[in-house]
């Protein structure tokens, strides 16, 4: 039988990227319609299983939102970061194999999908996504 609800926990419990790049694209919090692009972008195949954003430029065209390429960028701090809303990656250690994903600007993390992430609070940006857009 298969678990539905353990298929869930994974898809939502790894969707930091997907919620963030749904922020970047809707311009809003509101959970409703993020988790709805975040299905919406599971269905389509732009997100697998586990949560990994697998066709980030797509799911973003999926929202409206024109990009053509995304590229990972190595920061050590925010300070880095162009002008504008970005994604951030965040790590507890350099070396962590886990991660999760925030929208900030120079001057703070501005939407976090964890509402106060650990990883966040104790950890540091280790890169930001750069979209390309048409």
């Amino acid at each position: 039988m298969k678990n539905v609800q353990g298929l869930m926990k994974e898809l939502f419990g790894n969707s930091c990227l997907a919620y963030c790049y749904s922020y970047i694209a809707r311009k809003t919090d509101n959970v409703k319609v993020l988790t709805n692009d975040v299905l919406n972008g599971w269905t389509k195949g732009y997100i697998k299983d586990d949560g990994y954003v697998s066709c980030p430029a797509t799911y973003l065209d999926m929202m409206g939102f024109k990009a053509w390429d995304i590229t990972k960028v190595a920061i050590k701090s925010l300070a880095e970061l162009p002008e504008g809303l970005q994604i951030v990656e965040y790590k507890k250690s350099p070396d962590a194999a886990a991660s999760h994903f925030v929208v900030a600007t120079k001057d703070g993390v501005v939407f976090d999908p964890s509402g106060s992430s650990i990883t966040v609070a104790t950890g540091k940006p280790v890169s930001f996504r750069r979209i390309w857009t048409k």
